[in-house]
């Protein structure tokens, strides 16, 4: 086993657990808050916006692009290699570029809002679910391509 083999299997799987969770956020979570009222869902969104911060949930978030452009760039030589390292392309711009340009700056804005809760879940909602459908999405074909790459 090589340290690429072991750089694309910890690539998968910490991509496998950041992917999981925007996936679980878009297919669950929030469809669950959407059925709440505006104060119980600004309130919930502020706590689980904090609560996130947290080695757990950024090591599967921000590792995986390393990881797997570590392992794609030792391996160029070989299509396995290029598969590799395009799904930590495709997770950094999908997964971390979105969160860091778009999610969080929705998440700061909520959490700092004093308009009334209806006014806040408004401005908030709908962009943030576009933007985690986007991660998801990036997630899923990042899998595959990481996927693609271990069995080459």
């Amino acid at each position: 086993m090589t340290l690429s083999d072991i750089l694309a299997a910890i690539g998968l799987v910490l991509l496998a657990l950041g992917g999981g969770t925007f996936w679980s956020f878009s297919t669950g979570v929030m469809p669950g808050l959407g059925r709440t009222d505006d104060a119980t869902f600004v309130s919930a969104m502020r706590s689980i916006n904090r609560a996130v911060v947290n080695p757990l949930f950024l090591l599967p978030i921000f590792a995986p692009p390393v990881a797997l452009v570590w392992a794609g760039v030792m391996d160029l030589d070989d299509p396995r290699g290029w598969m590799l390292a395009a799904a930590g392309v495709v997770f950094f711009v999908g997964a971390v570029i979105v969160t860091i340009g778009g999610s969080v700056p929705l998440n700061n804005a909520l959490e700092s809002s004093s308009s009334a809760a209806t006014a806040s879940r408004a401005s908030f909602e709908r962009r943030w679910n576009v933007l985690n459908g986007v991660r998801s999405a990036s997630s899923v074909i990042a899998i595959a391509l990481a996927s693609l790459g271990l069995v080459l």
